[in-house]
């Protein structure tokens, strides 16, 4: 998933949020990010507050950056893993076709080969999509 995030410029960029709370401003910084959308931008976020809820004079986002952030889940791995089964198996059955000499059971993994090309490209596209 992506999203955008306000995050200061200088070190340690943290991430910036901006809350008001019985109409007291609040800003302050954390190590995890404010999710916002991809279409959020620091002039879009300073238009918003000059017109709805203006930050106190000494407050600016000239030392503030949007930035964007993609996140995956964590159990990525096992989910890359499930999908490398059928590459695998393709590969397995690959070998097994080569070394065949009964042209009956070829023709019968040759069924098979094609169904697990089919599943293996859907997989790969997969797991390229993650990547």
């Amino acid at each position: 998933m992506k999203f955008n995030a306000l995050r200061t410029k200088a070190e340690p960029k943290e991430f910036v949020f901006i809350d008001v709370i019985e109409k007291t401003m609040i800003i302050y910084t954390s190590e995890l990010p404010k999710p916002q959308p991809l279409t959020a931008t620091v002039e879009n976020t300073k238009n918003y507050y000059e017109h709805f809820n203006p930050l106190p004079d000494q407050m600016t986002f000239d030392d503030m950056e949007m930035v964007e952030l993609e996140i995956f889940e964590t159990n990525v791995g096992a989910d890359i893993r499930n999908k490398l089964t059928s590459p695998l198996s393709l590969t397995a059955m690959l070998k097994h076709y080569f070394k065949e000499k009964d042209s009956e059971v070829k023709a019968q993994l040759e069924q098979l080969i094609k169904n697990e090309i089919k599943q293996s490209e859907k997989d790969i596209k997969y797991i390229a999509k993650l990547l």
